[in-house]
């Protein structure tokens, strides 16, 4: 894991070798004759540089760089982003999301089980009735018990929150 934020050099180099190992997957899979297999790994890559794309109608730079980059700095996990867009939010938000989002997976991060296969699925609803953005991790890990430091303007409402599952919604605050 790192903390310090990645240079546009990094950046690209990383995105590089992502983009090499997608295409040495499809290959493999042409290769071996695998032709649904390497529809599909097509699909789901498409389906995830679309879910990026979309980052960008959320006007949060923060948060849209953390969720871009949360694969490369939390090695630990398998990263998931699915959304579903139609209006910016409220950009004073952005600086908190990400800390809680930071905080969260810091947390989480550091009490890994690195035998088990950890997911990480960030779910986010961007429409005129409702903002909300679903942290939700499931794999192993050892017992948190430090809590997530309040921000005054989003609300955390936790579903689930044991040594296997954690999920908990971001939404802004409603109060004052």
């Amino acid at each position: 894991m790192t903390d310090k934020p990645f240079s546009v050099n990094e950046a690209l180099r990383f995105a590089r070798h992502d983009f090499l190992n997608q295409l040495q997957l499809i290959k493999m899979n042409i290769d071996l004759a695998r032709l649904e297999e390497a529809k599909a790994a097509i699909d789901h890559y498409t389906s995830e540089v679309k879910a990026i794309y979309e980052l960008t109608k959320l006007n949060m730079p923060f948060t849209s760089e953390w969720l871009q980059t949360a694969n490369w700095r939390f090695l630990g996990f398998q990263f998931n982003i699915t959304s579903h867009i139609e209006i910016p939010c409220n950009e004073s938000l952005d600086e908190q999301i990400y800390n809680v989002l930071d905080q969260a997976t810091n947390l989480l991060h550091n009490q890994l089980d690195p035998f088990v296969e950890q997911q990480l699925h960030i779910h986010i609803i961007s429409i005129p009735s409702e903002f909300r953005i679903t942290f939700e991790a499931t794999g192993q890990w050892e017992s948190i018990a430090q809590e997530i430091s309040c921000e005054p303007q989003v609300t955390l409402t936790h579903e689930c929150k044991t040594t296997k599952k954690w999920r908990f919604h971001i939404e802004e605050s409603k109060e004052g």
